[in-house]
């Protein structure tokens, strides 16, 4: 009847968002899929009918099963699971891999956190990083909505910080759209779509140039900052360890034996000219003057020296705070970024530029600072630096080490992405041009589980090129959605208030969050899927992978691999040679990890464990060993190394973009093209009903809610719109330079850049069952996918879009 939040939580104090709360309209939507669905039309296409016709659970089960084991004995890899349901991601690569296969994360990777997750990983420990919304002070978010809808913690951060209004927090947000976090902002700065690393580098460039506002202590001895870069871009190293210039010893030494390196400054070492790398940065960023980014981005001079120099002193450098006895840094400023200043060209550079700011006031896993969520164990290369020790479940990559580039093994080409931590835009390229990029093997079957790609990917004709190119999908889903249209079989997914998951509490990249205690918790099922299905309760869409891999003859293969992910000790590792029932492997994970007074009972009953941890476990910053990195002198040879390879084999990979330091590059949209109609971008956002999921479309209350504030109307600037002669509430087209048209309606605001117009990223539904329940413009289908727009070193995709908007006449 009702969902409340859990106020023993401390990941959201018990406060639920509009998703939350309209949990029990989407449990109850009448689209929802209910048996096993076989097609009857062998034509694909967006304007075909599928036909879908029930059949039986044992038949389709058999079905699927007779069809992968046939793949298996030739080649398991043609078979490509993907998924972006991160509560079951174990299960699913377990299953992946007693296949013989991998499982993706697949409906992200086109433009979210590609320029995220590795430079997270190589700095903060941890898969993802999340601002301190408890301790800090200064939020400048660029391309995100930390505290105003989403992200991660929306709820705990949104509470963190309203409790401290007026006057104890600022929080600045640079984005083209005043996003509905923008709105709560202390101020919006509205800046020209793709230009964010511009605005970073001038920021940069007043702290370390103009204002000398930098953590001079963390730069020394925690990052790579001192280390001597020669002129070709190169560490000097004596015997495999970078060098440093020590000040007290007035020589030069290696970096793990040096008392006082120093920061800036050029020497000579045996003839041969370095700098530090501190000071290559300074060098570099000096061309970034406020003058110089305020006519890249429109951002005004004075506003970049004004934000510059409020985050250096907010960080508080030099200041500490004691946490459980323990003095540690705290430094109450951080900048964080997502989608909207990854999915660009030089996607990988922004990210970089970003991450500087964090680095150079000192607020690396600290009190107050920019915080590791999804924390992995941490380890020190031969150079000293920072990096992850790789999960057992595998899944997201750190960026250093880099991997060794070779010709592809994977589907999505990811041997040719040696830094990247996913390559899905390259599965693309893998399917449409598989001589090109030397595609190891064709896809036989797409297995599509909890995730839409056909709306979420690319526009709707390259995506349906790519469906009908597969010879055979498999979708698992609650309603036929845009996807499940090209399905050739259908099974019925679960809600999640009737699912049963301990989610990734017990693989290495965890759902630890630094600054909070340790806290486990997953899903557990409010009711049950009421429908007949094989098992006495249907729980989790792992049981049918499951009993495929039963009838298919991988079982054992896919217990030794739950085995290994989840690390089970005796007595609960699995038997290869036995069968459980799902809850039994619920069971024996939980006690495994937990303790054997918390099983199954304890986890349907409670499910909710908070442990009080030490302040080294809290903030690892100050104790780990590796520094993290100012210079991405690995860069260097990744590029070096992937060169050869795309060389050798006439591969299309530009490696341009491997620099060892960031800077701003134009995407392709940035100069419209002279005497063109085509003047403003088109951009995207975010709102809090309706993100992360196209299925919440399907909800009748969040829609209405979205129709409330015209979401699907599009954004026009009123300078803009009085130029073109439009009003609020108009109809008019909006056209790309590809011919791509749509027709909308206009909303005039004061809420968006005078070059952009902006859409709701999450509207335009086209599947013919769901389509009546949302209307506005389908954004994606003015994204260009070729390798002009795709940023090869992180392979996120362009989201720069020029388009010119017309009045409708009559």
């Amino acid at each position: 009847m009702k969902v409340e939040g859990d106020p023993d939580n401390p990941f959201n104090y018990g406060k639920i968002c509009a998703k939350g709360n309209s949990a029990v309209f989407h449990l109850y939507n009448p689209y929802r899929v209910s048996t096993p669905l076989i097609r009857n039309n062998p034509r694909k296409g967006l304007n075909e009918d599928p036909e879908f016709q029930q059949i039986s659970w044992d038949e389709s089960l058999d079905i699927l099963a007779d069809r992968l084991r046939r793949i298996r004995s030739r080649d398991p890899r043609m078979v490509y699971p993907v998924s972006f349901d991160f509560a079951n991601l174990d299960l699913y690569r377990a299953w992946a891999l007693g296949y013989g296969t991998l499982w993706r994360p697949f409906s992200s990777g086109f433009y979210c956190g590609n320029n995220v997750h590795p430079i997270h990983g190589i700095t903060v420990g941890g898969i993802e990083a999340d601002p301190d919304t408890e301790l800090g002070k200064y939020f400048l978010l660029v391309g995100c909505q930390v505290g105003g809808m989403a992200n991660w913690f929306a709820m705990r951060a949104a509470t963190d910080i309203a409790k401290r209004r007026p006057g104890e927090v600022k929080v600045v947000a640079v984005d083209p759209v005043c996003s509905y976090t923008a709105g709560k902002a202390e101020e919006w700065v509205p800046i020209r779509p793709g230009t964010d690393a511009a605005f970073l580098l001038a920021l940069v460039n007043q702290l370390v140039n103009v204002l000398n506002l930098y953590d001079t202590a963390f730069l020394k001895h925690r990052t790579n900052a001192p280390y001597l870069v020669k002129n070709d871009g190169h560490y000097l190293k004596s015997d495999g360890k970078p060098l440093v210039y020590d000040e007290d010893m007035h020589d030069f030494t290696t970096f793990d034996k040096a008392r006082n390196p120093s920061l800036v400054g050029q020497y000579f070492y045996d003839g041969v000219e370095c700098r530090t790398a501190f000071q290559k940065l300074k060098d570099h960023v000096s061309g970034y003057t406020p003058g110089h980014a305020s006519e890249i981005t429109t951002v005004p001079a004075e506003t970049i020296e004004r934000i510059a120099k409020e985050y250096g002193e907010a960080a508080n450098i030099g200041g500490t705070i004691e946490v459980k006895g323990k003095r540690l840094p705290y430094r109450p400023a951080s900048c964080y970024w997502y989608r909207g200043l990854s999915a660009h060209k030089h996607s990988y550079l922004n990210g970089m530029a970003a991450m500087l700011l964090n680095v150079l006031v000192g607020n690396i896993d600290v009190p107050g600072g920019l915080l590791a969520y999804r924390r992995m164990k941490t380890m020190s290369t031969e150079e000293g630096l920072l990096t992850l020790v790789p999960g057992r479940g595998g899944g997201i990559f750190p960026g250093y080490p880099y991997r060794k580039p070779s010709l592809p093994k994977s589907a999505d080409l990811f041997e040719l992405a040696p830094v990247a931590c996913y390559s899905r835009p390259f599965f693309i390229w893998g399917i449409t041009k598989p001589e090109e990029f030397r595609a190891p093997h064709p896809i036989d079957t797409l297995m599509v589980v909890r995730c839409n790609p056909v709306k979420t990917a690319l526009s709707r004709p390259l995506m349906e090129a790519i469906m009908k190119k597969i010879p055979y999908v498999v979708s698992i889903t609650t309603e036929i959605d845009e996807t499940a249209e090209f399905a050739d079989l259908v099974f019925p997914d679960l809600h999640y208030l009737e699912r049963m998951t301990v989610g990734l509490a017990f693989t290495d990249n965890r759902l630890d969050r630094s600054g909070l205690p340790r806290v486990f918790f997953g899903q557990k099922p409010a009711t049950f899927f009421k429908h007949p299905t094989p098992w006495r309760n249907y729980v989790n869409n792992f049981q049918i992978l499951h009993e495929v891999a039963e009838r298919a003859g991988f079982l054992p293969e896919v217990y030794k691999a739950l085995n290994f992910i989840w690390g089970l000790r005796e007595p609960y590792k699995l038997d290869p040679n036995k069968r459980y029932e799902f809850e039994e492997l619920i069971d024996r994970c939980l006690r495994s990890n937990l303790g054997n007074d918390k099983g199954l009972e304890w986890y349907i009953r409670d499910g909710l464990l908070v442990e009080e941890v030490s302040a080294e476990e809290m903030y690892r910053g100050p104790f780990w060993s590796g520094r993290v990195q100012v210079y991405y002198e690995f860069m260097l040879h990744a590029k070096k190394d992937l060169d050869e390879v795309v060389r050798e084999y006439n591969i299309p990979i530009d490696t341009s973009d491997y620099l060892p330091l960031p800077e701003w590059r134009p995407c392709p949209a940035y100069t419209p093209k002279p005497g063109e109609k085509y003047q403003l971008f088109l951009v995207n956002y975010k709102t809090p009903q309706q993100s992360y999921g196209s299925i919440f479309q399907s909800v009748k209350v969040l829609q209405d809610l979205t129709e409330t504030h015209r979401d699907d109307d599009l954004l026009v600037n009123m300078l803009t719109a009085s130029k073109l002669g439009l009003r609020d509430g108009d109809t008019a087209y909006v056209e790309s330079e590809n011919g791509v048209r749509f027709k909308t309606r206009v909303r005039v605001s004061e809420l968006v850049h005078p070059e952009v117009v902006g859409c709701h990223g999450n509207s335009g539904r086209f599947s013919k069952q769901l389509s009546a329940q949302s209307s506005g413009i389908h954004w994606n289908d003015f994204v260009v996918f070729d390798e002009e727009h795709v940023d090869f070193v992180s392979t996120a995709v362009d989201s720069c879009v020029r388009v010119k908007l017309v009045k409708e006449v009559g």
